[in-house]
């Protein structure tokens, strides 16, 4: 990707590096900053929803603290995120995919893979939930649910490097102060943010506990954390969980190797980011929103996977995340409706200037049609199942004749990746793709792809 470490060349080749800094010492304070909207709305949507990050979390324990129970917690700390946030900018994307009418003829490829991907993610619910299958030891559900944690990592960093991309591409026009390998570091600090302490906890699954409530004793994972705690409990509760299931990983990621591998790269380039940072500021090349983006990643993606639970404390990053999506495809659909490449009822309706609260408001409206038919589904599961389905789940593991633990989510979660999971994922891969366009957010940029 191109750097964002851009300084106005107005150097004679003579100079020498120092005067050639001090030159663009004094063009920078000339220099307007370059915004993807305007200073304030960068403000807001860019690196502003970074405090909505605590939010989840602390309702989490709020809950708890009101008597809930932890998977009771868990669920209503997803729907708080859901319904503003989560379950609308899932919503954004359909408006440039399954709402635009031109998408199944210019993207077929895509068009095609949504519903394989749909159809892969109910399979693995039903078959792990109803039918008791087992793959390899695991439910399948458990596969899907481990390509997810790994997927949306990446998402989220491919969203804020697209954004730092095109931060860059406004400051085209200007030459780097730093060779432009220099250009890696800011992605490489928010891609490995999240992954030393994630990576961590995932050495501490034990292959052979079916139940994964219990940490490996001989990882050397959980020996840091009994000897820090004192408590081979506390060791089983700081387990990787997201869903309440523990990722289906090889045996080489959960070597000590890898996080320690994993966590001195990470210190490596947040030494580089800081290095390229000073570097820009004295030479007035520091852009100072691509900047608050970097460190805020590298801030939170790095200290929420140190909280014990981590399913609230990934909807604190899922709420930021949403948020900023909300902002940039707001910005991505405004500039197609002005270059007229997508025609719809739902963007005549919603696109235009000033009309933001209606686009919101189709968005909440949709999600909310979508929690109905998710509480209905779960409703039924539960009324229907025997007492097999519950609600929020049950307290203690579910055993079958032989005493192993049988995949019996709460009826809540079980409706969810029944009915909205799949279009979470393909959120996900319409993006993959879709974040490669640069065209879509910066004015007079080429893009690889069809006009979506």
């Amino acid at each position: 990707m191109m750097s964002g470490t851009f300084v106005a060349n107005h150097a004679d080749p003579a100079m020498t590096a120092a005067s050639l800094i001090d030159a663009r010492e004094e063009s920078a304070a000339t220099r307007p900053e370059e915004h993807l909207r305007s200073a304030a709305w960068d403000r807001i949507f860019i690196a502003g929803g970074v405090w909505l990050v605590p939010i989840p979390i602390l309702a989490f324990y709020l809950f708890r603290w009101l008597g809930a129970t932890v998977a009771a917690s868990e669920d209503l700390v997803t729907l708080l995120v859901m319904l503003p946030l989560g379950g609308p900018h899932v919503f954004a994307t359909y408006t440039r995919t399954f709402f635009n009418p031109a998408f199944r003829r210019q993207d077929k490829v895509l068009f095609g893979l949504a519903f394989v991907v749909a159809a892969i993610v109910i399979g693995a619910a039903v078959s792990s939930a109803f039918f008791d299958v087992v793959l390899g030891g695991s439910p399948p559900i458990r596969y899907v649910l481990t390509f997810f944690f790994f997927w949306a990592g990446v998402h989220i960093v491919q969203q804020n490097s697209y954004i730092a991309n095109a931060y860059a591409a406004k400051a085209g026009d200007l030459q780097p102060v730093l060779p432009r390998v220099f250009g890696i570091v800011d992605y490489a600090v928010m891609l490995l943010a999240m992954y030393p302490l994630s990576l961590f906890r995932m050495s501490m699954v034990d292959l052979g506990d079916a139940s994964m409530r219990a940490a490996n004793p001989d990882a050397l994972a959980t020996k840091i954390v009994v000897a820090l705690t004192g408590s081979q409990e506390a060791a089983d509760a700081y387990v990787f969980r997201i869903g309440r299931v523990a990722p289906v990983l090889p045996e080489f990621m959960m070597h000590p190797a890898m996080w320690i591998g994993v966590s001195t790269l990470f210190v490596i380039a947040v030494l580089l980011f800081v290095y390229k940072s000073i570097v820009e500021k004295r030479a007035g090349a520091l852009l100072p929103h691509r900047f608050a983006l970097v460190v805020g990643m590298a801030t939170f993606g790095f200290a929420v996977p140190l909280l014990p639970n981590l399913d609230s404390a990934f909807q604190g990053m899922n709420a930021w995340h949403s948020f900023q999506y909300l902002g940039l495809l707001w910005l991505m659909n405004r500039r197609s409706q002005d270059r007229g490449e997508i025609h719809s009822k739902l963007f005549d309706r919603t696109m235009g200037e000033g009309r933001h609260w209606r686009f919101y408001g189709a968005a909440v409206g949709a999600t909310l049609g979508l929690l109905t038919l998710v509480v209905i589904v779960a409703l039924a599961i539960e009324r229907f199942s025997g007492g097999t389905f519950v609600l929020f789940g049950h307290d203690t593991p579910q055993l079958d004749e032989l005493g192993n633990p049988l995949y019996r989510p709460g009826a809540i979660l079980l409706a969810y990746y029944m009915v909205a999971f799949s279009l979470l994922l393909v959120h996900y891969l319409h993006d993959g793709v879709f974040f490669f366009r640069r065209r879509y957010l910066v004015d007079g940029e080429t893009g690889g792809g069809s006009p979506a």
